[in-house]
């Protein structure tokens, strides 16, 4: 009624046919396909936080360059400095030598006049 087949014979028809070993390669292929986009992902991870470092690099850089004025505006921020402390120097000067002068002039009017 029925045959009954052993795994000898599953076995022979499936070298004869190939199916094992198509069904192998498919896997592989299938294998090999899920490799690929894994890496094009992680590649495409990697691009991602490489370029975003670099534009937070730049916008530090960027905050950089604005706090720090460029070498020659720091010299010219020194040279108004340096010229507004001598104008104070003068001021404090000249206030000196008029409270000096009117020191002696206080003490010449109490010297010519005992009384």
């Amino acid at each position: 009624m029925f045959t009954t087949y052993s795994s000898n014979d599953v076995a022979a028809n499936e070298e004869v046919d190939h199916t094992q070993q198509e069904f192998s390669s498919e896997v592989e292929r299938d294998v090999q396909s899920i490799i690929r986009l894994a890496h094009q992902e992680h590649e495409a991870l990697i691009q991602q936080k490489v370029m975003s470092a670099m534009k937070q690099r730049e916008e530090e850089w960027a905050k950089l360059r604005d706090m720090r004025p460029s070498s020659t505006s720091l010299a010219q921020i020194k040279a108004v400095q340096d010229e507004e402390l001598r104008a104070l120097l003068e001021q404090i000067v000249s206030k000196e030598d008029s409270s000096d002068e009117d020191e002696y002039e206080y003490e010449d009017e109490y010297e010519e006049d005992p009384f």
